[in-house]
């Protein structure tokens, strides 16, 4: 791939962005890969690596964020999507809401490369409007079910997982932050550590505790349903990036 074609866009989501999308309908190339115990997803102008691995998954505190990166880095990704399932913490945004963060905190020491230098951290605003224009056109044609909320800005905060947070961690979060997650401000910080342009697009599987109820059941079951929407942006995303409609 040439830089006239544009930079590779590395995409890490879980395996629920992966689930109903058939690869043969992507109307291109994509190569499975294993590397370093690592899946990728890989075609000329993107790489879709899967967060948590396959068979026994990376729970959030073990996800190996340095290698992810290094890797996507090392196959000529210069701007990176962090596809997440959070945590409403804010009751005007419900469950199966899209939100596409300007700004994500952490209250545990950020991680960093043994080289790391000092970074201004920001979430890439060109990366933001092209996540934004990807929402739009993916649901602009959708007949089968109303297209979900959308939620452009707002704060992304991330807690170590992998258990839910407590009553009082949420109402403490809430004062700053609008979703909470357990992997993205991580993936932010190392990518633009290595150089990398980085933006979130989240999809809220559940209220946060005590802001709406919250059971596994509920959660488990609205990640279910949020599976269409999640293949949908996925679909979109590479579209967009190989130029299709």
């Amino acid at each position: 791939m040439s830089d006239r074609d544009g930079p590779r866009l590395g995409i890490i989501g879980g395996s629920g962005f992966l689930d109903g999308l058939d690869p043969d309908g992507l109307g291109v190339d994509v190569e499975a890969r294993d590397v370093e115990g690592v899946r990728l997803h890989v075609s000329g102008r993107f790489v879709f690596l899967q967060r948590h691995g396959e068979g026994v998954p990376h729970l959030p505190h073990d996800v190996p964020h340095h290698t992810h990166i290094r890797l996507l880095k090392e196959m000529g990704v210069r701007e990176v999507v962090g596809l997440t399932s959070t945590g409403s913490l804010r009751a005007e945004i419900v469950p199966g809401t899209l939100v596409i963060p300007d700004d994500y905190l952490s209250r545990h020491p950020p991680p960093s490369f043994e080289d790391g230098t000092h970074i201004i951290p920001v979430l890439d605003p060109s990366l933001q409007d092209f996540l934004a224009g990807v929402v739009r056109d993916a649901f602009r044609n959708l007949s089968s079910s109303p297209a979900p909320p959308i939620h452009r800005g707002g704060v992304y905060a991330e807690t170590r997982g992998p258990r839910f947070e407590t009553r009082a961690e949420v109402r403490s979060l809430a004062r700053d932050a609008h979703i909470v997650g357990m992997t993205a401000a991580s993936e932010a910080t190392l990518a633009q550590e290595a150089g990398l342009r980085y933006a979130i697009l989240s999809i809220v599987d559940n209220w946060a505790h005590g802001i709406g109820p919250l059971t596994l059941e509920d959660f488990q079951e609205r990640k279910r349903e949020n599976r269409t929407v999640a293949a949908a942006v996925l679909l979109q995303v590479i579209r967009a990036r190989q130029g299709g409609s």
